[in-house]
């Protein structure tokens, strides 16, 4: 994240080549939908989108044509701790600012996902605008080119970027630089009962007004004055970090933009129904997946610089006497969720796929449950996006190869089994009164073998990695290669949940 004067690296946010025609801008602009059956799967699964909310995929349309009670979201969006229903903090966001989801690139969602995490996890308070607006600045993001005149209209998708405000004292955090194309990942939600399970507005399609980016308490928001003294002595008696932030709510397996039963300093172990699944994550787990939607350093091997607050870490007398919201705002424990058998959000997908059961509602509509085992060893369904490849080398290959002078001669009959090009020869010459050797190679040929004609096709059902999609597959950021639990962790975090955090 960069100050006001700083270029945001966000939604396509490249500059746009000079003399461009604007029609034909493409920056940032609706671009369809690739979102797929089985990443809609992945959301219910990992519990990000409840059962009581239906998905529609879009069709060929360019933007967003949504039906009578529809509501417009992004897969991107879902990757960076955003999900159904949202959080009451995250609707006041869109509505004192008069936004739309689709105005918030990938990066932003990022930037209040650890907003939210430190206000509650660190301090122990919900998130207020007041202090958001004191720490965080909105501005436009803008069409560039020098044909264009001023003033430059907004993008369709991504026009309104969060940064640091200027000389602001929170943490500072860097969005992927290739977060683009993020608006490619449209698809539309609904609720099927009388129940609101969305907490959206209807779409707009037109671009941000600028309600309220102005806005500045500065230093006459009270409560914000004694959070930046809170924090500032935070910085100076302990090694928190930005990083810190960023591995609390991604090992904490919960979504910071997502309606809750409880603030993150009340969490209370692997039962907590405020989690997409109490299983843990092993550290380097950790770091993949912070790497797969964020820029940083954070080692393999890390360590807390502060710990999170939680129930068996709760906040201090004097953090409750300066901040009585951690008290007013508490909800205590609620009824425990039971422990997922298989991790419905696993790192990677890679051979011998587990996750956790399919919601009820999904059935018949996702790849299918085994039936031998219940509710697990799930392996989802091969998808090609292309068809095999498939080529073969007859006669007519061959006639076509000796055409072009490229073989010489054809295939025995009773040519033998196909062999490695040969070996290197060398021999001697008189080179200036030495004896060197010279390099001779032997005139290459294809090497030919009875049977039928050749065919190359996709890798057999069951060989390892055949079975391949991921945690979805990826928009913004490239997989990782594998990295997974181990049962002996999985044991030892059972035995520790009382200190888990």
């Amino acid at each position: 994240m960069e100050s006001d004067g700083g270029q945001e690296q966000d939604a396509g946010s490249s500059s746009q080549a000079s003399g461009a025609d604007s029609s034909e801008i493409t920056r940032g602009a609706w671009m369809g939908s690739s979102v797929s059956e089985y990443e809609i799967d992945w959301l219910y699964r990992s519990r990000r989108i409840p059962e009581g909310v239906s998905c529609r995929i879009p069709g060929d349309e360019i933007e967003p044509v949504p039906n009578p009670g529809e509501r417009v979201v992004f897969l991107a969006h879902f990757e960076r701790g955003f999900g159904l229903p949202v959080s009451s903090f995250f609707r006041s966001f869109l509505d004192f600012y008069k936004l739309q989801p689709h105005h918030l690139p990938g990066n932003a969602i990022f930037y209040l996902s650890c907003y939210v995490t430190f206000m509650e996890a660190y301090i122990g308070i919900r998130p207020t605008r007041e202090t958001f607006a004191r720490f965080f600045a909105l501005r436009i993001n803008s069409v560039q080119g020098l044909d264009i005149p001023k003033p430059k209209p907004p993008v369709q998708c991504g026009s309104c970027i969060i940064g640091s405000r200027q000389a602001s004292p929170f943490f500072k955090f860097s969005g992927l630089e290739s977060c683009r194309l993020w608006q490619g990942t449209f698809f539309y939600v609904r609720n099927n009962g009388a129940a609101d399970l969305i907490d959206l507005p209807p779409f707009d399609p037109a671009p941000p007004t600028k309600t309220n980016w102005s806005y500045n308490p500065k230093e006459s928001h009270n409560e914000t004055n004694r959070i930046i003294r809170f924090m500032k002595q935070q910085m100076k008696d302990t090694n928190i970090c930005s990083d810190d932030i960023i591995r609390t709510f991604i090992s904490r397996r919960v979504l910071p933009l997502k309606r809750r039963a409880h603030k993150m300093c009340e969490m209370y172990g692997p039962g907590d129904p405020t989690k997409i699944t109490g299983l843990p994550l092993s550290k380097k787990d950790v770091v993949l997946k912070a790497r797969q939607i964020c820029q940083t350093s954070m080692p393999e091997d890390w360590e807390w610089g502060l710990r999170p607050l939680s129930s068996t870490n709760p906040p201090t007398q004097e953090a409750k006497d300066r901040f009585p919201g951690i008290e007013s705002d508490k909800r205590g424990r609620c009824r425990k969720r039971g422990l997922d058998k298989f991790d419905p959000d696993p790192v990677i997908f890679w051979r011998d796929l587990k996750m956790g059961r399919t919601p009820a509602a999904r059935l018949g509509k996702s790849p299918p449950e085994p039936a031998d085992v219940p509710s697990a060893n799930i392996k989802p369904q091969v998808h090609e996006h292309v068809a095999p490849l498939q080529a073969e080398a007859g006669q007519e290959f061959v006639d076509k190869l000796m055409a072009q002078g490229k073989k010489n001669k054809t295939p025995a009959s009773d040519a033998g089994s196909s062999q490695p090009p040969p070996a290197k020869r060398f021999r001697t010459e008189p080179l200036a009164g030495k004896v060197v050797a010279v390099r001779r190679h032997k005139g290459k040929q294809m090497p030919t073998a009875t049977g039928p004609a050749l065919k190359l096709g996709s890798r057999p059902e069951g060989s390892a990695g055949s079975a391949r999609t991921s945690t979805p597959p990826p928009h913004s950021s490239p997989a990782p290669s594998g990295a997974g639990k181990t049962q002996l962790d999985h044991e030892n975090f059972l035995l520790d949940s009382h200190s888990w955090e």
